[in-house]
């Protein structure tokens, strides 16, 4: 697993030396301010939140004119029409916590918005600007299973929340959708059912793992989807098991299944959703080691993978470079 989930109360968070902030935000938790703005804690702190959400507690809308900087995640035409209604990213960011002052916006917040649970923060090293940047890319996705383009809700933290615990094993999108373009982890933080918690990307072990197109799939919002998921996996692995019983005889199932989970996920991330294409992989990797697509001296593997040709032609392309060189079986 790649996410961390970490509960914010007195246990874990104590708001040592933030006695002003904490009194210019008597509606705010302490841990959850000591979380967000105590030493050592990530310079940003940008609440993302849907405009109409937030104004379902106000009555108004009032984002675009608020004193802190604040962005909207949909630009042009769409930004002026639907602002009203849009996601929009706002910098919470406190340069100096123990002489805190000026915080109206941030006293409306926590005492009305953050207990609603309609909004969540985002903690991170990153750049305003940069973070939004880094947010647009996933307003609209595809969906692996059939190709289409679907808006993705990801600023509700009722969608967020349980997409990311559904992705926690998928290194590809965790790295897409929890560390920038050049590996500054961003924290997601939320309240659900009245606690608060921070979701954390395994920076670590997710550091070396290659940035793809982020994309959707079907398992991730329904759980008879995810079901059916687990069920066509099995039958890849037992298919490989039967197929090469004599070679793999001495390999631990449970090395089996991590292998072809793990090409499943890469390559669908790369575009594949043909079984039969999908099988190739899984067998390839298995044999020759997770990731074994980089191993191509020259590269061209990995090329072909994230080209954008159609699947077929994709992976006919990949099979005939594959062939031209051998790899050590693992």
């Amino acid at each position: 697993m790649f996410l961390k989930q970490l509960k914010i109360d007195n246990e874990t968070f104590k708001a040592g030396g933030l006695d002003n902030l904490v009194e210019a935000l008597p509606d705010a938790p302490p841990p959850l301010l000591n979380l967000l703005y105590g030493s050592g804690s990530p310079a940003g702190v940008y609440m993302l939140v849907d405009a109409s959400l937030r104004r379902q507690i106000s009555g108004l809308f009032v984002l675009d004119s608020i004193e802190l900087p604040a962005l909207c995640l949909f630009e042009g035409k769409a930004a002026e029409e639907s602002a009203d209604f849009a996601p929009w990213l706002i910098d919470m960011s406190i340069p100096e916590p123990a002489r805190a002052a000026g915080l109206a916006f941030h006293r409306k917040f926590f005492s009305q918005h953050w207990p609603a649970g309609t909004s969540l923060l985002i903690q991170t090293d990153a750049p305003f600007v940069a973070v939004q940047k880094h947010l647009r890319r996933f307003i609209k996705l595809p969906v692996q299973d059939d190709g289409g383009l679907r808006f993705f809700r990801f600023w509700d933290p009722r969608v967020l929340h349980p997409f990311l615990n559904a992705i926690a094993g998928d290194a590809s999108r965790m790295r897409r959708m929890m560390m920038t373009d050049s590996g500054v982890p961003l924290h997601y933080v939320l309240r659900h059912d009245e606690t608060d918690i921070r979701l954390s990307p395994d920076a670590g072990k997710l550091a070396d793992t290659p940035i793809t197109a982020m994309h959707l799939r079907f398992a991730d919002f329904d759980p008879i989807a995810r079901e059916r998921a687990a069920e066509r996996l099995k039958r890849i692995i037992d298919r490989i098991q039967a197929d090469f019983a004599r070679e793999l005889e001495h390999r631990p199932r449970k090395a089996i299944e991590a292998a072809v989970e793990h090409a499943m996920q890469r390559f669908g991330a790369y575009g594949f959703r043909e079984h039969a294409h999908l099988h190739f992989f899984a067998v390839w990797t298995v044999f020759y080691e997770p990731d074994f697509e980089r191993r191509d001296p020259a590269g061209k593997l990995e090329e072909i993978c994230r080209s954008s040709a159609p699947e077929t032609e994709k992976f006919k392309a990949f099979r005939d470079r594959f062939d031209r060189f051998s790899l050590k079986a693992a």
